[in-house]
């Protein structure tokens, strides 16, 4: 049996156990060339279109001729009868194209189909070429444009140069190819290799078309100078607090970079749990340099402050009147004379001569920002927008809709668990496109590894930080990770080291449980692994169809986990710290009762297995409950049974 390797992508050629065959014709390579790729064709097809312009006596004739010298040269079963007017290509006979490769490969060549391969006088022939070409760049660019969607692909900078290489030498002036190579070589945070595929885009358009780049290139361009820059901005330091976000940091900076350079963009709210580094990613943005031409006002809210009106706003009326002091910022008498009467919080909803009502102190403010928008760009940053005040609440949102993303920015943080009173606010500005979310997740394992080798880069130990263990610790929260490895740096790496201000983030989260939630959780840390619905009865008072709903909730709130144990279910922390903060802040009253009585209650189960599984546990609790001459007596059960 014969082996067959035919190259159709590039010059063509046919090779025969290894061997170069030779046509002595071009037209009857032509014909195998085609049947190559389409696999059958009738006689009247393959005569049409290498001899259209003969008469059908005389195609036919020379059809036979090339068909018997195509046999001569390759052997008389490559090609075989398909019928009385087909022929077909044996596949059989072993002939294998780089044109019915695989698309990994197909995709990865850079050689035009059948190419300097023409026949004279063969213009259907010729036009079929052409649409396998086009056909050749599609299915590669297809290919290519899959591969691109994948984030895998921006992490292997040599794959992705190779992908966006191969684009670029089929379609070195097409828009969509320059646009996401920028795009991806950005995500790579590879910018020169961005800013390179600019520059060779705009001289392939000037030098073959005569034309400039749009619009879109030539912002995606100023897009990745300023992203280069800020990455040289954002080095973080050993002594810094702030590391990693990269991504998130210039996401928010382009929105501001287009916002002072008059393009379309769109305000931010940072969104996400306790210490997952809103705030400190939104300081990063603050104090960073953008420019003398903006005015940037910030403040915090503050949850004892909700229900005091205007109090959201008034460290900004602070900062402006600061300004206007050092004459840094001019503003009319009457704006000035505004100032004060805000700074004063002197609401009413009625009638007061001493007071404003919040509708007229609102329109002052909106014509305070006329004048102030009339001057500079302005943006705004509210730190914890969920204890934002009503009254603040209907200022932002008037301010938002009648100057927003075009005078003034907003960047705000916000927890994702307490929204409930701003939905107004944001779903009233979401709906005008006037912000979008950005949700700040905890750090990955490998971020979270990645941090400990920035900040940790003279740790001053010999001690080497175990990172699976601090993951697993932290559950990459950025806060309680930084303070821990604060500690590391200045103690050194001690195993079992305890998590510092872990118990103000544990606590943050409990303060948000009711009464019975609560209870449950105090009653779940009395056992040591793990407890059913009987045992959580049997010390909340609670029955097993309230404690269902509540048992949801905390699962849903992330502070529980279920698990199968025999026929039934039970509850456990899902990490030690939660157990650990819960128990050691109950009462010690409490806790000997609860140990006490749930001691007594495995004691009485004295039937079958169920009793020497409990044992140990009754053991335990009889001790932390007060009673040793009990736990003694049981232990020596124990240890009788085991011997």
């Amino acid at each position: 049996m014969s082996d067959y390797q035919v190259t159709l992508l590039g010059t063509p050629s046919v090779y025969r156990n290894e061997e170069l065959v030779c046509f002595p014709y071009r037209k009857a390579e032509g014909i195998f060339y085609y049947l190559c790729v389409e696999k059958n064709a009738s006689r009247d097809e393959l005569v049409s279109f290498f001899w259209g312009s003969c008469g059908e006596d005389s195609g036919r004739k020379n059809l036979r001729q090339a068909l018997f010298q195509i046999r001569r040269c390759l052997g008389g079963n490559v090609i075989i009868l398909q019928g009385r007017n087909g022929l077909k290509l044996n596949q059989r006979c072993g002939v294998r194209t780089d044109w019915d490769a695989p698309d990994p490969e197909f995709a990865l060549c850079q050689e035009r189909f059948l190419n300097f391969f023409y026949l004279k006088g063969c213009p259907e022939f010729e036009a079929w070429v052409e649409r396998k070409r086009e056909l050749q760049i599609s299915r590669s660019l297809s290919y290519i444009g899959n591969q691109l969607k994948n984030p895998a692909v921006c992490e292997d900078v040599a794959r992705l140069q190779e992908l966006i290489g191969i684009w670029q030498f089929w379609k070195p002036w097409d828009e969509e190819m320059v646009l996401t190579g920028m795009k991806r070589f950005a995500q790579a945070e590879k910018y020169d290799l961005g800013l390179q595929l600019y520059q060779e885009f705009v001289k392939c358009l000037r030098d073959d078309l005569s034309e400039s780049p749009s619009h879109a290139v030539e912002l995606l361009y100023r897009t990745l100078l300023h992203r280069k820059k800020v990455s040289f901005l954002r080095r973080p330091r050993a002594h810094d607090n702030f590391f990693g976000r990269l991504a998130e940091l210039q996401y928010i900076d382009e929105r501001i970079f287009w916002f002072l350079n008059e393009e379309s963009t769109v305000s931010v709210v940072i969104e996400g749990e306790v210490g997952v580094g809103k705030t400190a990613l939104m300081r990063q943005i603050l104090e960073m340099n953008h420019g003398f031409d903006v005015l940037q006002l910030s403040s915090h809210c503050y949850s004892v402050e909700e229900e005091i009106s205007l109090s959201a706003w008034r460290n900004l009326f602070v900062q402006l009147e600061s300004l206007c002091i050092a004459g840094t910022l001019q503003l009319s008498a009457r704006s000035l004379q505004l100032l004060p009467l805000l700074l004063s919080g002197r609401i009413s909803e009625e009638d007061d001569n001493s007071a404003w009502t919040s509708a007229a102190l609102i329109n002052g403010v909106l014509g305070l920002f006329k004048e102030l928008v009339s001057q500079r760009k302005v943006i705004l940053y509210f730190d914890s927008l969920q204890w934002m005040d009503s009254v603040s609440q209907q200022l932002l949102q008037r301010i938002m809709i009648e100057f927003g993303n075009d005078q003034v920015l907003l960047i705000a943080t916000c927890r994702t668990d307490e929204q409930k009173n701003i939905l107004g606010l944001l779903l009233a500005l979401r709906e005008r496109n006037i912000i979008t979310s950005l949700p700040l997740s905890p750090f990955t394992e490998e971020e979270t590894a990645a941090v400990i080798c920035e900040a940790l880069q003279n740790p001053g130990t010999s001690n080497t930080p175990d990172t699976h263990e601090l993951f697993l610790r932290s559950e990459g929260n950025p806060l309680v990770l930084m303070e821990t490895l604060s500690v590391i740096r200045q103690e050194g790496w001690k195993k079992g080291l305890p998590l510092p201000r872990l118990d103000m983030l544990i606590q943050l989260r409990l303060n948000r449980l009711d009464a019975q939630q609560r209870r449950v959780l105090d009653a779940l840390s009395i056992h040591f692994e793990h407890a059913n619905l009987e045992d959580l009865e049997l010390l909340t008072g609670i029955s097993s169809k309230e404690q269902i709903e509540l048992l949801d909730q905390l699962l849903a709130a992330g502070f529980i986990v279920e698990q199968p144990w025999g026929s039934g279910i039970v509850y456990k922390f899902k990490h030690q710290f939660y157990k650990d903060y819960v128990y050691q802040n109950l009462s010690m009253g409490k806790r000997r009762l609860w140990h006490a009585t749930v001691a007594e209650f495995y004691d009485k189960q004295k039937t079958g297995d169920r009793w020497w599984i409990l044992l140990p546990y009754a053991i335990r609790h009889y001790e932390y409950g007060g009673n040793p001459k009990r736990a003694e007596a049981l232990q020596k059960l124990q240890n009788e049974r085991k011997s």
